[in-house]
């Protein structure tokens, strides 16, 4: 089956479903098939609506066939997008040290990882990472989590703003607790969130 008409068969088929984002970036998608951005769309709208990862592995395969350029536009629409959860989930299933490595050559800086374990998987290894700090704020925050056995990002999370409790925070220092504003995550197998603000903890020595 060719590419257009899977979107075609989508399109119909979450339209059918009331998947009306689904369905809009599928029809976008069909008008402009080699425009990365309406790529990334389509395949975010797929994890926000909550489809599984056999169901959207195979735009992944026709989608990423260079896989740091894709992970390169996302990270560039993460930005300065406060609100653009269809980049951050587009990213899910990519190489995590890849992206890790990808987001410090485009200025981000580490500043803290941890390790957090999964029922009946391999643990999850998050790196948090900031563009700017100004005393304690970090701007804007990233957190790239991947499986540590298939490298696979499991779990992106992206944040306006990082408030830390410790004033006298300093590049370098423990990170402690704290809070994210205009915070998403996104994560596989499913799960999408969004919020105003949510508690910050970290577990770094």
């Amino acid at each position: 089956m060719s590419i257009n008409t899977k979107l075609k068969k989508l399109e119909d088929k979450a339209m059918a479903k009331g998947e009306y984002a689904v369905a809009a970036a599928a029809a976008h998608l069909l008008h402009d098939i080699g425009c990365v951005d309406k790529q990334i769309n389509l395949v975010g709208a797929l994890h926000e609506v909550g489809y599984l990862q056999n169901s959207f592995s195979p735009y992944w395969k026709e989608f990423r066939t260079d896989e740091s350029a894709w992970i390169e536009r996302c990270l560039a629409r993460l930005v300065t997008a406060d609100h653009d959860y269809w980049a951050l989930a587009a990213l899910l299933g990519c190489n995590g040290p890849t992206t890790i490595s990808i987001a410090i050559g485009q200025g981000f800086k580490s500043a803290a990882t941890r390790l957090y374990e999964r029922f009946d998987k391999p643990k999850v290894h998050v790196d948090t990472l900031y563009l700017t700090a100004n005393e304690e704020v970090l701007h804007p925050v990233l957190e790239i989590g991947y499986d540590i056995k298939d490298m696979k990002t499991v779990d992106m999370g992206r944040a306006r703003a990082l408030s830390l409790k410790n004033k006298q925070w300093k590049p370098g220092d423990r990170m402690g607790d704290g809070g994210l504003s205009l915070s998403m995550q996104a994560k596989l197998p499913h799960g999408a969130w969004r919020s105003v603000w949510t508690a910050f903890k970290t577990w770094d020595a």
